[in-house]
């Protein structure tokens, strides 16, 4: 998931960010002024202008097959915790995919080295990216529908851009704050229909958690901003994946140690297996080893339009494998939030 980015991820679901430049408190660079930039905010590399015409049309479908798969992973996670408890369904998710995702890394010869500097920025990244992120959507996920999970996730790079001007001074555009009016519109389209029920600790705590989600991410993405990385992005993404599944490791030896124990932890069905193996292999190991693979050959606008597909997709499949059905303020929502961000991937007129 993305994130995990989206999440998801997106798991909003995503993690690990792409080189960029150490920027000073206070300096006047944007947060989202153009597609390159929220490019940036949601991990995609810098695009070598040498690579641009090379195979775009399999890249293109390469990216549509990412966001197909990152989307699915949202569905994938539900079925998974049907049937296992919260903190060892993510413990095992992660570590699998982590240990893949290294796997594959080494056999492409990439090198695994990290400056020392790097390592505080990318210890709390790791915590807020991938801890935070993927604990607070699986909590979500059991508490409320996972299409609306999905499409409060997917704030993300909104609160991304309100971050960036509090923390980095970052001057908000007109196109950010428009971007913000209309995601904060989605947001209480969403949420309008459960205002009567928010005295409800399950309602209370699934809003919590997404939204939660949403911001640990973006809080993460600051850090890493704020740092400064001249890393391997993938790299980067390894060790933040092995970072998270250490740290929820630790939460589920404490508030699940009877089923880890029992040995009970783990799925009863093949859906339940299914989609702790589709989240470890695909949602994880094998989709952001692709994403790194071919993202870097893409502009900047065309990658950051395939990330926007993964909300749609999300939805999508959570429909067609869970059998939901999104309420007409889920889908008004959910068509503001997505307007809201698309806005932001707009190239910024010359």
């Amino acid at each position: 998931m993305l994130l995990a980015k989206l999440e998801a991820s997106p798991q909003k679901g995503s993690l690990c960010l792409a080189r960029q430049q150490r920027l000073p408190l206070g300096a006047g660079a944007k947060a989202f002024p153009n597609s390159a930039a929220l490019a940036r905010e949601i991990s995609i590399p810098a695009v070598d202008p040498r690579n641009r015409r090379l195979g775009s049309a399999g890249l293109r479908a390469g990216l549509i097959l990412i966001a197909l798969s990152w989307g699915f992973n949202w569905p994938a996670v539900k079925l998974a915790l049907n049937e296992m408890p919260i903190w060892s369904m993510r413990a095992v998710g992660l570590t699998a995919g982590s240990l893949l995702l290294l796997g594959l890394a080494k056999a492409s010869g990439r090198s695994l080295e990290v400056a020392a500097r790097q390592w505080p920025a990318l210890i709390l990244a790791g915590l807020l990216n991938v801890t935070a992120f993927n604990v607070l959507t699986a909590v979500a996920q059991t508490l409320m529908p996972t299409s609306r999970a999905v499409i409060l996730a997917y704030t993300m790079p909104l609160w991304t851009a309100l971050l960036a001007r509090i923390f980095l001074g970052e001057v908000l555009t007109p196109r950010q704050r428009t971007a913000l009016m209309l995601g904060g519109a989605g947001l209480a389209a969403v949420l309008a229909p459960l205002r009567s029920r928010l005295g409800e600790p399950a309602v209370e705590a699934a809003i919590a958690a997404i939204l939660g989600a949403a911001i640990a991410w973006a809080a993460g993405t600051i850090v890493m901003k704020r740092a400064g990385s001249a890393s391997d992005p993938l790299v980067n993404t390894i060790f933040q994946l092995g970072i998270g599944a250490i740290s929820v490791w630790v939460g589920a030896f404490a508030f699940e140690a009877t089923e880890l124990a029992t040995l009970s932890f783990w799925p009863k069905t093949w859906a339940g297996w299914g989609g702790l193996v589709y989240n470890s292999v695909i949602g994880i190991a094998l989709s952001y080893f692709l994403w790194f693979g071919m993202v870097a050959r893409l502009p900047a606008a065309t990658a950051a339009i395939g990330v926007l597909l993964v909300p749609v997709v999300g939805v999508t499949a959570a429909m067609a494998i869970i059998g939901e059905r999104p309420s007409l303020a889920d889908g008004l929502g959910f068509l503001l939030i997505s307007a809201a961000v698309f806005i932001n991937a707009r190239q910024q007129p010359a």
